[in-house]
């Protein structure tokens, strides 16, 4: 009988009793993000699953999470308030 890598790995690691068992936690990286913005800026932005968008900065928002972007996009009728995360370009 033949296994894969894959399912052997995991039947071997679940038959191991749980406080022999080892998970490495990576935390994402908290980079400080120096990129300035104001109102008027115009910016790239990822508002859904990939869909890039041109947008223009209406209101720079400081919050207790970081910084936020009011956003009025470019051809919808639409205004976002979004991370920094999200600004592409």
């Amino acid at each position: 009988m033949v296994h894969s890598a894959h399912a052997v790995g995991y039947t071997l690691s679940c038959q191991m009793p749980p406080h022999q068992r080892t998970f490495f936690r990576v935390p994402a990286s908290k980079k400080p993000d120096e990129r300035e913005f104001k109102v008027g800026d115009k910016v790239r932005v990822n508002l859904h699953h990939g869909k890039i968008e041109d947008a223009v900065v209406k209101a720079v928002v400081q919050d207790d999470d970081g910084t936020k972007l009011q956003v009025d996009v470019v051809g919808l009728d639409l205004t976002a308030l979004i991370d920094l995360r999200q600004v592409v370009e």
